[in-house]
Parts: structure tokens; C-alpha cells; sequence
């Protein structure tokens, strides 16, 4: 019987112990954009190679299988101040720490980057009646955030092979995550060092070094390094209003700046996307309905050695 490429779900869970799945009942089914094939089994391989008279291919052995995978998710909160999203995993599973602030009137959760004591998930990938359990899974995360269109996460990850089985039903609860609203005038603000600029597009990358590691006695997925960096396009300012060749120069010394993204106005469905201390680089002229604009690329710098490049607020 043929498999209908619509029917295929993921469902998510933070593990408590590296690479030993939780009990799928008490996992999430997200609310996806996109779910990519990517690849089921991954890893090195070798080929089996022998000396022979004739010609001909070798035998090739994977040395270490392990799966990719790539989740799209809105880029939206749960509708609920307070209470993370129902895609948090993902966000953990990706070095960022969460933590929920309860205060009365002021309820948030904030996701802030580590490098040590990174969560780690197991998700359950199903396709028309069969699952691929994967453990062990860590990644890094993409924002898609352009004028006029809904802004997404979008997660690649990495996790440890396990041959897919026949699965009758979907075993997890199903989420409730609000609808992702628009980039534009009526639901976001944008702030590049200070200035409000016209965003036209935003992008977002966390850089983070993922490796698959396969020893005698250990197998497992870490997060060895990351780089925040993004790019943005905006509309061209006046020189008087925001000299925004003075901010990219770094000849002869480098600015650092604040870089902030606002979206959403309804309570539960606010995200900021900020860095603290970023550097904008290069400006490339474009044309835009006839308007001119400046793309740029943005760098997220730690302080020292903290880690505090990126911050990601709900409210």
C-alpha cells in the first residue's frame, strides 16, 4: 500500500536521561509549517575495498548511522503568558535554557543560550503508519521573519538511528499553539541600534557546531560551538537619521549595538528577538518597488565569555 506523503507527524519529548526516550504518551504532536524528509540514515561511510583483476564498485558501510531531520514550526507563542510554547523542546534541544517567570501581570519565558547542560530530546517521526523513534537529538534553529509573510522557526536536527516500525496510532498530546501573525506595520517593531528602521526582511541563525560523535563504548549528538549571526534588509535611511555606513565601518574600530525584534501584539503571542551587543556588517544597495534599501549582515556577540549573544522573551 502506498504511503501518502501529508500523513507525518512529530511528536517531542525532553529527555531526562541522554538517549533514553521518556514515555511517548506524556510527549507533544507539534503544530507544524514543514516537516522535511531529511534523512532517515545519515552518516559516514566507507567502501569495502579489495584488490581484484577486473573492474566494478565495493560494498560501502556506514561507520555510524545516525538521522537528520528538519522541523518548521510558527513563530508564535501558546496564546497563554507565562506557559512555553508547545515547541520548547526543540528550542532546548538546541543549547537554549528556558526559564518562566509566573509573576502576576508579568508573566513571560525566556530561552537564553548555554554551553554546558544542554537538554536533549527524543521525537517520534511518523509516516502514514509506521515511527522512527529518535534519541538523543540536538540541533540549531533558523528565524525566517520577512514584511508580509507568517515568520517561522526552523530546526535541523541530529539524532541517533533507530529502524522505523509499524505504528497503528500516534501515541502524545496533542498541542494548542497560537496562529502565527503576520511581519508588518500592525504587529511588529524593529530596532537597529536604537534606530526604528523599516525592516523589510529578517533573518536569524544560531550557528550552532553540531556533531555526531560514534566511539567505542559512547554514542551521541553535542553541541560543540555556536555563532549567532543573521541578516536584515531595511529601507535606506537618511544619512541624518541613521548613518548606517558609520555603524558597518570597522577600519578603524568596531560599533556594537543593540538588534531587536518585537512581533505580535496580543498577550501569550509576543516574541523579542534581541542581541545585546551585535555588530552590523556590510551594506549591499537594492531596489525595492522602487525605493532603496540596505541589506546587512548581523553578528551576535557574547559578553566575554557569557553566554548572552541572543535572548528570546515571550509574553
Amino acid at each position: 500500500m502506498s504511503k501518502q506523503w501529508r500523513r507525518r507527524l512529530a511528536v517531542v519529548a525532553v529527555e531526562t536521561q541522554y538517549g533514553v526516550a521518556p514515555d511517548p504518551a506524556t510527549a507533544t504532536i507539534l503544530e507544524v509549517v514543514m516537516l522535511d524528509a531529511g534523512n532517515p540514515y545519515a552518516g559516514n561511510t566507507v567502501e569495502r575495498e579489495r584488490m581484484r583483476y577486473g573492474f566494478g564498485g565495493f560494498e560501502q558501510i556506514n561507520t555510524g548511522p545516525n538521522v537528520e531531520r528538519q522541523i518548521r514550526v510558527p513563530f508564535s507563542g501558546s496564546g497563554t503568558a507565562g506557559e512555553p510554547p508547545a515547541y520548547s523542546p526543540l528550542l532546548r534541544a538546541c543549547g537554549l535554557s528556558e526559564t518562566i517567570d509566573n509573576t502576576v501581570d508579568s508573566e513571560s519565558v525566556t530561552y537564553e543560550p548555554v554551553s554546558q547542560g544542554m537538554d536533549s530530546v527524543t521525537i517520534w517521526w511518523y509516516e502514514d503508519g509506521q515511527v522512527q523513534e529518535i534519541r538523543g537529538a540536538r540541533g540549531t534553529y533558523e528565524i525566517g521573519a520577512d514584511a508580509q509573510s507568517l515568520p517561522y522557526w526552523q530546526f535541523n536536527l541530529t539524532g541517533l538511528y533507530s529502524r522505523p516500525e509499524n505504528a497503528p496510532s500516534v501515541q502524545g498530546a496533542e498541542s494548542t499553539v497560537a496562529g502565527e501573525v503576520p511581519i508588518n506595520k500592525q504587529n511588529s517593531t524593529f530596532t537597529l541600534f536604537g534606530y526604528p528602521a523599516r525592516l523589510q526582511a529578517f533573518s536569524q541563525n544560531a550557528g550552532n557546531q553540531v556533531e555526531y560523535r560514534n566511539l567505542v563504548g559512547y554514542e551521541g549528538v553535542h553541541i560543540t560551538d555556536r555563532r549567532v549571526t543573521g541578516n536584515i534588509t531595511i529601507e535606506a535611511p537618511a544619512l541624518a537619521d541613521f548613518n548606517a555606513f558609520e555603524k558597518v565601518e570597522s577600519h578603524q574600530g568596531v560599533t556594537l549595538g543593540a538588534v531587536a525584534l518585537t512581533h505580535g501584539t496580543s498577550s501569550g503571542n509576543i516574541i523579542t528577538a534581541e542581541g545585546l551587543q551585535a555588530q552590523a556588517a556590510n551594506i549591499t544597495p537594492s531596489d525595492n518597488q522602487g525605493i532603496m534599501h540596505y541589506g546587512m549582515e548581523i553578528r551576535y556577540l557574547p559578553t566575554g565569555s557569557n553566554d548572552d549573544d541572543v535572548k528570546y522573551v515571550f509574553t
